[in-house]
């Protein structure tokens, strides 16, 4: 399974629910008006939050894999962290705190799957499957250990 395209959902999905979260205390008056108010409910931020992080653990458990680094997984981790617990922080930090809180934890998942994205093309990994049957075929391994790692030339030694 390729984690590319799950890195890609999550980051969109984390901008969806950050702008969730900062539109609907300003638009919720209108949407009761027009029969939407469910938009609003905390059931539908919960399930989209849970989506997210779902995708999300997914995507950098696969990219883990391969370039070994807790950083997206930590950054992933704080950022549900403070989104499922937005209102509790934001009420204990006083009033105001809630939108900053949003933006952090939005961040943080944006970057989870920026730095999960990023480690995997530093490590050339850009398939995980193919990742996969190079680790499981190592005598293929030997022969690509001869390649220049930024030209992909064969280095000539003089």
């Amino acid at each position: 399974m390729r984690h590319k395209p799950l890195d890609k959902t999550g980051i969109w999905l984390a901008i969806v629910c950050a702008l969730h979260c900062l539109l609907v205390p300003v638009l919720l008056p209108t949407l009761s008006l027009l029969g939407l108010s469910v938009l609003g409910a905390d059931t539908l931020e919960r399930a989209v939050l849970s989506l997210s992080a779902l995708i999300g653990g997914v995507a950098i458990a696969i990219g883990t894999k391969h370039h070994r680094s807790p950083l997206p997984l930590l950054a992933l981790l704080a950022g549900v962290v403070l989104y499922f617990n937005k209102h509790n922080i934001g009420h204990a930090a006083g009033h105001g705190w809630e939108i900053p809180v949003v933006l952090v934890g939005a961040g943080l998942l944006i970057s989870a799957h920026v730095m999960n994205l990023h480690l995997c093309r530093v490590r050339r990994v850009e398939n995980c499957d193919v990742a996969a049957e190079a680790e499981a075929n190592p005598s293929e391994n030997a022969a690509e250990s001869e390649l220049n790692p930024v030209s992909g030339s064969t280095q000539h030694t003089a």
